[in-house]
């Protein structure tokens, strides 16, 4: 095999290594780590290679030719793009992702364009158009939107030059711009009850896997009863896979397991007799929930519980700073939680200093009102 697989430093690398004739008639070994991120990438560079053999008898060489090359177009790389590394190399939920900006913001712009020809000044361009468009409610376009698209066109270039069909990227490209930083919405443990109260039982069920879970939408659609373990007194669930537009997948954090909470474990246990391969969480009709169900169902139990302003991730959030505040250590709740970075964890570590911060600020003040400052309350005499 000329093109093998290797792993080195921990990262894995595809070595061309294949012998032949010299100009001269001598055997040679022509060993070389190919830049490519796929093995289809990497085996048409090992074509092109032989290809160089055959005509110059050097891999080295480039063969001279009278023809005119063609330069290939924006949209016939993105196809190339589209086929190959968007197919190995990125999970579903992503690929949609970049779909919707190749087609929507990419291709219409650069598509017929050579691709040598799309530079940095078209790129700025391209991002200032960006700055200024108006989006929802006339709010402007987002930073992290922003980023999304510059990222995609910069995948597609480094994919161009990895394929050589560009010798190098563009130099002077716009940076990412810094994300403005969310502020972290936490229901509190009344609102909380006030939603489930509200929601009707097959609602309940899939608000409380994320209220007392942690679950993501995707993985509440997908949970199946092989994955929960009931005990007498509590249990465990396995998050193996989320569905995403009738597909599934495997969570972007591979599969965890997480305790039932008292709550989580009553509602479970309502049911006896499932299939284990029958879906946990049911919609009214006991169908399986549609990619947009369980957040519209959502935003009618919110309404209905006199409350506003919150999407239903912040159930998922709730389930996060509730693990913290039991006492669970933050590495355990980083694995529960399924976050790829400890620092994300650590955010609602944050968010319960800053809450006890505001705890003991409000009682100061409190001491203050009564006492007064700089005086001291006084003792009952005995």
């Amino acid at each position: 095999m000329t093109v093998r697989t290797i792993t080195r430093r921990g990262r894995r690398k595809f070595v061309i290594d294949l012998w032949h004739h010299k100009k001269d008639g001598t055997l040679a070994r022509f060993r070389h780590d190919s830049a490519a991120v796929t093995i289809t990438a990497a085996r048409e560079e090992e074509r092109r290679v032989r290809d160089r053999i055959a005509r110059t008898g050097s891999p080295y060489e480039e063969p001279v030719s009278h023809e005119p090359v063609l330069t290939p177009t924006y949209r016939e790389v993105v196809e190339r793009f589209r086929s190959t590394y968007m197919q190995t190399e990125l999970k579903f939920t992503s690929r949609r992702g970049y779909e919707h900006v190749l087609t929507h913001h990419l291709v219409p712009i650069f598509g017929d364009l050579p691709i040598t020809e799309v530079n940095s000044r078209m790129v700025r361009q391209l991002d200032f158009e960006l700055g200024k468009q108006r989006v929802r409610r006339k709010k402007l376009r987002a930073k992290s939107t922003r980023n999304n698209i510059l990222i995609v066109l910069r995948s597609t270039l480094q994919f161009a030059v990895q394929e050589g069909d560009l010798p190098a990227m563009p130099a002077g490209l716009p940076p990412l711009k810094q994300p403005e930083r969310t502020v972290l919405e936490i229901p509190a443990d009344e609102d909380v009850l006030k939603i489930l109260a509200a929601a009707s039982d097959s609602q309940r069920r899939a608000f409380l896997l994320m209220a007392y879970a942690g679950l993501r939408p995707n993985e509440v659609r997908a949970l199946i009863w092989r994955d929960v373990r009931l005990g007498t007194k509590g249990g465990f669930l396995t998050v193996r896979r989320g569905k995403s537009y009738g597909e599934l997948h495997t969570p972007k954090t591979g599969q965890r397991e997480i305790p039932l909470a008292p709550p989580l474990w009553k509602e479970l246990s309502r049911t006896k007799h499932a299939s284990p391969d029958g879906h946990v969480a049911l919609t009214r009709s006991e169908k399986p929930w549609g990619q947009c169900g369980i957040g519209q169902a959502f935003e009618r139990v919110l309404a209905a519980a006199g409350l506003s302003g919150w999407s239903v991730y912040v159930l998922r959030h709730y389930a996060i700073t509730l693990w913290l505040r039991a006492g669970v250590p933050v590495h355990v709740v980083q694995r529960m939680a399924g976050h790829t970075n400890l620092s994300t964890t650590q955010r609602y570590v944050h968010f319960l200093k800053a809450d006890l911060e505001k705890a003991a600020e409000a009682i100061g003040n409190i001491l203050v009102t009564d006492y007064g400052a700089g005086s001291e309350p006084e003792l009952p005499t005995l």
